[in-house]
């Protein structure tokens, strides 16, 4: 083959792959797309599309933003600690968290019934965040939040200071399980958490 002919050819190939790119972008659904929205995390990525992003299984269970965080509760690698019974029967404590040296950071709640707060009881439905110290506390609801962002490293636990406001709406809490969601949460150095459900 001549070398001006091989040119012209190599030319139309490269023009038709750039074709099947301009398809895509036309509204047409390749099958790497397709895939992707029925839940699976097989991405393709060429030099003409954008690189593949993670999601499902591979979300990574803390983000950071600046000092605006996103947790993905589902993404952590080890299933949180949940104890629906620190306290008894007539005083229960609702402790949970993450595992700092597998999950990489720590956030917790600990939900308290009595002591320090007398605004939530243990009842289901939508509450402040407020954990007044030191107890007792009348306008608290003794829900406390705890986060850590470098988990094991050598960073501060920016709830210690009971100093955190937002609202969860609680669904369920109890000894089969617990599902709760953060509505806003905002702690004292200006560090957001974004909205997110707990459960398990």
């Amino acid at each position: 083959m001549r070398p001006a002919v091989a040119v012209l050819v190599l030319q139309l190939g490269v023009f038709g792959l750039l074709g099947c790119s301009d398809s895509e972008e036309s509204g047409q659904s390749s099958g790497a797309e397709t895939a992707s929205s029925a839940g699976a995390t097989t991405t393709t990525s060429t030099s003409s599309s954008p690189a593949p992003t993670t999601t499902g299984a591979d979300a990574q269970p803390l983000v950071a933003n600046g000092n605006e965080y996103t947790i993905t509760w589902a993404a952590l690698p080890q299933v949180a600690f949940y104890d629906p019974s620190a306290g008894s029967a007539a005083d229960p404590f609702f402790h949970i968290h993450t595992h700092p040296a597998t999950d990489g950071f720590f956030f917790a709640f600990e939900l308290y019934t009595t002591g320090y707060g007398a605004l939530w009881t243990g009842q289901l439905g939508t509450f402040d965040i407020s954990c007044a110290e030191p107890p007792p506390a009348p306008n608290s609801t003794g829900i406390c939040p705890h986060f850590d962002a470098d988990g094991p490293g050598g960073g501060s636990d920016l709830g210690a200071d009971g100093k955190a406001t937002g609202s969860v709406t609680i669904n369920k809490v109890d000894d089969s399980g617990y599902e709760i969601v953060v509505n806003a949460l905002a702690f004292s150095d200006g560090s957001t958490i974004k909205p997110f459900t707990l459960s398990g």
